[in-house]
């Protein structure tokens, strides 16, 4: 059983926090200072520390420092209520595990606990976990603690009937985690049917969806199923769900409340049984704000939200990742075993990844191609030369957001001004184009 101490001067967030973790299921101790954390460790082993930041004599810093001089293998997590980017970058660079802020999310303090567990049984015991598909391709690794605990509640998720959110950048593999939750649900023999809702012509968008009758409108010369027809009895994926217009937005949300549809130019109404899973890479509350998304929608979808990290905060796995598409590309092209120099590998682990693992993959596929020998280095990666900069101080957001920034304004110089170039090289639809030109004022 995973031994937890709570350190905290505040009585009733102490005993709040530990009455929740004894309840499901772990052995927790409680220290009203960090002297008195310190003086419990001495004595008794400890797996995990939850600490409060802002304590008086020695505050949480002042532990994790001690705790990592005293108890290496001691993972330690800080909680604070006066949360900025700066205190935890702080925190990270000292050793900290994790920074939640308060009140705590007894939901996402129950998954960081997860994913510790993971990374100290993956640590005693190396191995990997891989999402795959039908055809047995791997389509996810992960050893990032944060992955793991995220692909255990995907686990969790899969065996219900709820709606399921799944938010991220472009390229962190939203769908090949739908098709994860569907494969290990009752559903996972039915069909899993995917719509890119930003890739659909708006004037189609409700044929594609809900189907039509022959001669419902002009072209329509057959009678077509649906979607949500093909779909019945299995998983319905709305990829780019922030991109589909609001008129569509009204009926996706009576189909959620009802389960019911009608064709276009058919007034038989009709019934499927889908589980619908929804993914996107647009912040739908800001949406919601700008009228450009219903909110009662949002909520119907996000039942559950299952948060993908960008690739560049999970650098566990991008050895793994890179392992994994250098055998794949090597094969494919009849190669020997190819390798990263170490040069190469420190690269990738340093480099900003606007597009994620699917951008690793590609520069990888490009790599294996290009490379005369066994051993691909550096320079044979060609990374983008803002973006392999190495940021050496400022707050994490502004450097993440200027880095941004740069590429957008690069990608739309070199694209002519043309915002739907733009946003294809971009590997994004334009919908989000225009909230990042709004967000950045690039206008």
């Amino acid at each position: 059983m995973t031994r937890i101490l709570i350190v905290d001067d505040e009585q009733i967030q102490r005993e709040s926090l530990a009455g929740f973790l004894k309840k499901i299921g772990y052995d927790v101790s409680t220290a009203e200072s960090a002297q008195t954390a310190l003086a419990h460790m001495y004595k008794h082993p400890v797996d995990i520390v939850l600490s409060d930041y802002k304590m008086p004599y020695m505050t949480g810093a002042d532990l994790l420092k001690e705790v990592k001089s005293r108890h290496p293998d001691v993972i330690l997590v800080l909680i604070t209520a006066f949360g900025t980017v700066d205190i935890a970058v702080d925190a990270m660079k000292s050793g900290a595990w994790d920074f939640l802020t308060k009140p705590v999310d007894l939901d996402q303090l129950e998954l960081l606990i997860k994913g510790i567990e993971d990374h100290i049984r993956s640590s005693q015991h190396p191995q990997n976990i891989s999402l795959e598909h039908d055809s047995g391709e791997v389509g996810f690794l992960a050893r990032d603690a944060v992955m793991l605990g995220l692909l255990q509640q995907a686990k969790r998720v899969a065996d219900s009937q709820v709606t399921v959110l799944i938010t991220g950048e472009t390229g962190v593999g939203k769908e090949v985690l739908a098709e994860y939750i569907h494969q290990h649900s009752p559903r996972g023999n039915e069909p899993m049917v995917a719509v890119n809702c930003a890739a659909l012509p708006s004037h189609l968008i409700e044929s594609e969806l809900f189907g039509h009758e022959k001669g419902a409108f002009t072209g329509a010369t057959a009678a077509r199923v649906g979607r949500f027809e093909e779909a019945h009895t299995g998983t319905l994926f709305l990829d780019e769900i922030g991109d589909l217009p609001l008129d569509m937005q009204t009926k996706l949300l009576r189909f959620l409340q009802s389960g019911e549809f009608q064709r276009i130019g058919e007034n038989k109404v009709l019934k499927s049984d889908v589980r619908v899973i929804a993914a996107t890479n647009v912040d739908l509350l800001h949406a919601i704000e700008l009228g450009e998304f219903r909110e009662d929608l949002y909520y119907r979808l996000n039942v559950i939200n299952l948060e993908i990290p960008p690739l560049r905060s999970r650098p566990d796995d991008i050895q793994v990742l890179s392992e994994y598409f250098l055998a794949k590309f090597a094969a494919r092209e009849g190669r020997s075993e190819m390798i990263l120099s170490s040069k190469a590998m420190a690269a990738l682990e340093t480099y900003y990844f606007p597009g994620n693992v699917r951008e690793l993959g590609n520069l990888l596929e490009r790599a294996v191609l290009l490379c005369q020998g066994p051993e691909i280095l550096a320079e044979g990666l060609k990374l983008q030369t803002k973006a392999d900069e190495k940021i050496t101080s400022g707050k994490l957001k502004d450097s993440v957001g200027g880095l941004e920034v740069d590429l957008i304004k690069n990608t739309l110089e070199e694209a002519g001004g043309n915002q739907s170039e733009c946003a294809r090289r971009l590997g994004i639809s334009e919908r989000v184009l225009r909230y990042k030109l709004q967000k950045y004022n690039l206008k």
